[in-house]
């Protein structure tokens, strides 16, 4: 089974994956800390240390799964909880991942803050892009007038 992990951090998750059969097509990462972790523990792994945003998934191609952790900060009870206008959101990199390499499946974990009520409605728009990824979202327009259309 071939996968693709985003937000790998030290690569907690991607041994967890790799110890259950799964090959890394990719892991993308951009702290260069994290990064030499990983180098250091699992050389062979292909690793991409850059900006997600940067990353076209299409030249993966067929994958299996899509996981990660995207950053906890704009959700997190312990922080400043602006969700969604805060810049580490990375929630819609990580459904363009999804959109672009259609895996199987697609597994993401985040903090306990994120189901808080205030943030309800953002988390229906993640789980109604990943159910319907075929359906075209906006890029010109906010993610609640997009959440309208869905």
């Amino acid at each position: 089974m071939r996968s693709v992990e985003l937000f790998s951090g030290a690569g907690g998750l991607a041994l967890g994956l790799e110890a259950s059969g799964f090959k890394h097509v990719a892991l993308i990462e951009c702290n260069k800390d994290a990064c030499a972790t990983l180098r250091l523990n699992r050389p062979s792994w292909n690793l991409i240390e850059t900006d997600v945003r940067t990353v076209n998934f299409e030249e993966f191609g067929s994958v299996d799964l899509v996981a990660g952790g995207p950053p906890c900060q704009p959700f997190s009870i312990g922080g400043k909880a602006r969700g969604y206008d805060d810049l580490r959101d990375m929630f819609p990199q990580a459904v363009r991942a999804v959109r672009q390499l259609r895996p199987k499946a697609f597994m993401f974990e985040n903090v306990r803050g994120l189901l808080r009520q205030g943030f309800r409605n953002y988390v229906e728009y993640i789980r109604l892009q990943l159910t319907y990824p075929e359906f075209p979202i906006s890029q010109n327009t906010s993610w609640d007038n997009n959440l309208r259309r869905l």
